[in-house]
């Protein structure tokens, strides 16, 4: 009888074993599954990500041959002369803005006839007088005009606007063109505009201004190199041109006529006459050299000047106070009886506004980040196995859009500075679907490959970057202005 238990309680066992072996096997299974099937979503966003590219670009190049098309059904055979200005930089005259719509009809009427002037010189043998003249103002229209009425330049700041509409209506070719705010978007157009036009050779004549942003040197660079390319670009000059472009060696024009010498003033224009006799203010605004200028000249005394006394323009600033209260300040303006403020200029320390790297051909580069700790990737790995996946958004950016009771991943662990390095490095590892044409400066996924032509990967998600140029040329802050680097500049003058 008791064998016969024994071999029950064998067998029982076994049917257990059994059990748990089933267990762990679909176990295995299921863990399995949803590894494949996350590996599936990645390769069917990269899928859908190529399929977007590839019509993109699709959509990308046949609107540039629509617009070649068009222009050459505009001027059939003829050849044309192509001027590109950024409007942010070469500022029509005040006299012409402040006209409005009857102003960029006589901006229109004048720039033709300078180029048309300048043709005539430049090709004396040519029948330069069938040559059409394209024309292409790019800029911000509501930055310029916001910029222009808050110099009494403008009432409001939608006169641009009436004013760039009568300018591209006065000639079938002109245009004037709102690019929005952000700098590289001006600049984008502007170069991929020339690189469209300047190989044609019904193209005849280049003009570009204006000189005096060294952002546009690595987009005229490339054509001094070239002689006959080089003769055919003529640089309109509006204010002073920068050493930069100088140096390129091509021609420059001047049209004091038709647009500004000088810079935008920071304050508002007014008609001397209008101006009423001011009390003096009690603060005075952060002192700089126009606005200094601007009050020597606007002030008018209340009394008559005693014969022999300075005026407002001679008048000398007192001499510093020895008094150490007055010491950090460098004025003191106040109202007969009232009692005097003063102004702290002491420099305060800027803070480091966010930004991304582009190399030169406005493609996004991922700026490096350590090495993570060799414990601290065990950690995590560890941490992940134990309790899942963690959210990139929550922990990189602070935020979950999703929140913790929708999101797939875990919100409420607590990750060490090294254990952030590692999911900062893991996210990289995913592409950003924008690829190398994402500007969000707080995305968390990878833009580029960090081992560029010395990936050896068989199957890298970011092969299409390999031949990238990682060399950061400029800099993209949040609000969507550039600035090119410095030490990029200086490399390609000396080059």
């Amino acid at each position: 009888m008791n064998g016969h238990m024994d071999d029950l309680t064998d067998r029982l066992e076994a049917f257990r074993e059994s059990d748990r072996e089933r267990d762990a096997l679909v176990t295995d299974l299921i863990k399995k599954y949803a590894d494949l099937q996350e590996k599936y979503r990645e390769k069917c966003d990269d899928y859908d990500d190529a399929v977007e590219s590839r019509r993109t670009h699709q959509r990308n190049a046949g609107d540039a041959a629509r617009e070649l098309q068009s222009l050459r059904q505009t001027s059939g055979s003829n050849p044309f002369v192509l001027v590109m200005l950024d409007g942010d930089g070469a500022i029509f005259d005040d006299y012409l803005y402040s006209q409005g719509r009857d102003g960029g009809t006589e901006a229109a009427a004048q720039l033709q006839l300078e180029i048309r002037n300048q043709l005539k010189a430049l090709y004396p043998d040519s029948a330069t007088g069938d040559w059409q003249i394209l024309v292409n103002v790019v800029l911000n229209v509501h930055g310029l005009g916001t910029k222009l009425a808050s110099c009494g330049i403008f009432n409001n700041a939608t006169d641009l606007q009436a004013f760039g509409r009568a300018f591209g209506l006065a000639q079938p070719l002109f245009n004037f063109i709102d690019v929005g705010s952000g700098k590289e978007r001006a600049d984008h157009k502007i170069r991929e505009t020339l690189r469209l036009f300047m190989p044609m050779p019904q193209c005849k004549h280049v003009f570009f201004g204006p000189c005096s942003d060294n952002g546009y040197l690595p987009v005229l660079t490339p054509y001094k190199r070239d002689s006959l390319v080089s003769s055919r670009i003529t640089l309109i000059e509006t204010r002073s041109a920068e050493p930069g472009f100088v140096d390129l060696g091509f021609r420059m024009v001047r049209f004091p006529t038709i647009f500004r010498e000088t810079n935008l003033p920071d304050y508002r224009v007014r008609p001397a006459a209008s101006i009423a006799t001011p009390a003096l203010p009690t603060t005075l605004p952060m002192r700089s050299a126009s606005n200094m200028q601007v009050a020597a000249q606007s002030f008018v005394p209340q009394q008559q000047a005693a014969p022999g006394a300075p005026t407002a323009q001679t008048r000398r600033s007192p001499a510093p106070s020895t008094d150490s209260a007055a010491s950090s300040t460098w004025a003191k303006v106040g109202k007969p009886g009232a009692d005097s403020k003063t102004i702290d200029i002491a420099p305060k320390k800027k803070t480091q506004r966010p930004f991304l790297y582009l190399n030169v051909d406005d493609e996004r580069i991922d700026t490096a980040i350590p090495k993570p700790d060799h414990m601290a990737l065990k950690r995590f790995d560890a941490r992940v196995k134990d309790v899942g996946k963690c959210c990139n958004d929550y922990y990189l950016l602070g935020k979950c859009a999703l929140g913790e009771e929708y999101c797939d991943y875990i919100h409420n662990e607590k990750l060490t500075p090294g254990e952030l390095l590692v999911l900062k490095h893991k996210a990289r590892s995913r592409s950003c679907p924008m690829r190398h044409s994402c500007r969000e400066i707080s995305c968390t996924y990878g833009h580029n490959c960090n081992r560029g032509k010395a990936c050896l990967m068989d199957q890298c998600w970011f092969a299409d970057t390999h031949s990238m140029d990682m060399e950061p040329a400029k800099k993209v802050y949040e609000d969507g202005s550039d600035e090119w680097i410095q030490s990029y500049l200086d490399k390609l003058h000396k080059g």
